[in-house]
């Protein structure tokens, strides 16, 4: 019987990777081009969508992407080492890899674990679970807010997650694991509220550039009160779901108490090493922050502007290798980290869709402009309130099966126009529309495909399939809600 199981499951898997060969390296050569796509567009369309079914279906993250990433060479997207200097040349790319190597050295020191026990020793929050939960989510916004960087926190709060979890009994095949990952993972969401640094600049450009033309500025204070707005108040939301309509069991969060753990005060202390390996990744995350205060005249800035984002965490990685401790020994074996601590896995696979997403977005092929024609119909004729609801509806939707950015691109081209013509008309604010529809290209996490760093979620263990198509698709309702209304109201306001 059992062979026979594995047979059936063996022959499902193989129709599977055949379906993704077809699209990936058949299908642009049989479809010929349509709605003004390229010949190269529709190929990139067929590696799309063959790398995300081959994912959704499979669970494989990294032979489907590399699958991809070659059939790219041979439709001519472009040559075998542009593709991989686009790749490995990718900043969120090297980000990943190495974020997760520093992240990795400073949980195995254990720094994390002290962490974890000052947050449960606060008295305000133990035995008080909602408490507990909403102090971690915001913490995560505000932190997301400051460093502008999904990528970093994820990496640094899940290992922070897992910790209180572990000591307080919580199972990994469990709803209320699952659902404090996807908590953690929309309060990152805090990341696009700052409308002078983040991804989300390239939209606001495109936003300010339309709004411009036709007379009117782009409101960097309104979008910062309504993104903030959105993202707290869909936090909160979430929470109270969890508590009230899914009715999630709390009692492991409610019944643990911290002085049962018999800890003394030097499980409360770091020691020597767990400073320095901490105090490192907060430097890393400090120096991101400067963009923020410095003047963009000053010799600071320059040398900021030199180093950029990604290579701050090479340097310190690198600082570290060279330390030795007391006795001699390296302070960290760097080779050692990055074999382990990197998840291959999701670097391949938020390449492949980051390259996707970046062809997706061009002018070159054809996919944004036939995605704009088939919009602009629907769209053409919307109230305020009702343009607020599609615009948020139809990105958060379509940001959940492809790559972000491009939506918001697309949606901004043919939407932002219109909505300077209802500001001009005392009937609605195209910045506010731009939080509407920057917000909700970026609530992307029901696929592989759906943002860069979406892997860093999807790839646990404890994430299911059965899970995100339940109480991840209502956490998009509820999201697509909370942002419509706060939106609808907030351009009327303005």
């Amino acid at each position: 019987m059992s062979t026979s199981v594995a047979k059936k499951s063996n022959a499902l898997y193989y129709v599977c990777v055949a379906v993704a060969v077809f699209f990936m390296f058949i299908f642009g050569r049989i479809v010929p081009s349509f709605a003004g796509i390229t010949p190269v567009g529709v190929s990139m369309l067929g590696i799309f969508f063959g790398v995300l079914i081959v994912t959704i279906v499979t669970g494989e993250t990294f032979w489907p992407a590399l699958l991809g990433l070659f059939a790219m060479i041979l439709c001519d997207f472009t040559t075998a080492g542009g593709l991989l200097a686009t790749w490995f040349g990718n900043v969120t790319i090297q980000q990943i890899i190495w974020v997760m190597a520093l992240t990795g050295a400073v949980t195995e020191s254990g720094a994390v674990n002290v962490l974890a026990r000052k947050v449960l020793k606060i008295k305000a929050l133990q035995g008080h679970p909602i408490r507990l939960i909403t102090t971690l989510l915001i913490t995560v916004l505000i932190c997301s807010a400051l460093v502008s960087s999904p990528t970093t926190m994820l990496l640094l709060w899940y290992p922070i997650l897992d910790t209180i979890c572990e000591m307080c009994g919580v199972q990994k095949d469990s709803d209320l694991k699952r659902s404090l990952l996807l908590g953690v993972y929309i309060s990152a969401m805090g990341a696009y509220v700052l409308p002078f640094k983040g991804v989300h600049l390239s939209s606001i450009a495109i936003i300010s550039g339309i709004m411009g033309g036709s007379g009117l500025a782009f409101d960097s204070t309104a979008y910062l009160i309504v993104a903030t707005l959105v993202i707290l108040a869909f936090v909160l939301a979430y929470i109270a779901f969890m508590r009230f309509v899914w009715k999630i069991d709390f009692t492991p969060l409610k019944e643990f108490d911290v002085d049962k753990m018999n800890l003394t005060e030097a499980d409360l202390k770091m020691n020597t090493r767990q400073k320095i390996l901490l105090g490192f990744m907060i430097f890393g995350i400090a120096f991101l922050l400067l963009s923020m205060v410095l003047p963009k005249e000053s010799a600071v800035m320059a040398f900021y502007n030199k180093i950029g984002s990604t290579w701050i965490w090479i340097f310190l990685f690198t600082v570290l290798c060279i330390m030795r401790d007391r006795d001699g020994k390296p302070f960290i074996n760097g080779v050692k980290l990055l074999q382990t601590k990197t998840m291959w896995g999701i670097v391949a696979v938020a390449g492949c869709f980051t390259i996707c997403g970046s062809a997706i977005a061009s002018d070159d092929f054809g996919i944004k402009a036939a995605i704009a024609d088939f919009l602009s119909p629907i769209l053409g004729n919307a109230s305020w309130p009702v343009m607020v609801i599609l615009c948020v509806a139809i990105s958060t939707v379509f940001t959940n099966i492809t790559n972000g950015m491009p939506v918001s691109f697309t949606i901004n081209a043919v939407c932002i126009p219109l909505a300077c013509t209802m500001q001009m008309n005392g009937s609605g604010n195209a910045t506010i529309l731009g939080v509407a529809t920057i917000l909700s290209s970026m609530c992307a996490f029901m696929t592989n495909g759906a943002i860069a760093y979406a892997p860093l979620m999807l790839g646990r263990e404890e994430m299911t399939t059965k899970f995100m198509f339940t109480k991840g698709l209502a956490t998009n309702a509820i999201y697509i809600v909370v942002a419509s209304v706060i939106c609808i109201v907030a351009g009327y306001l303005f």
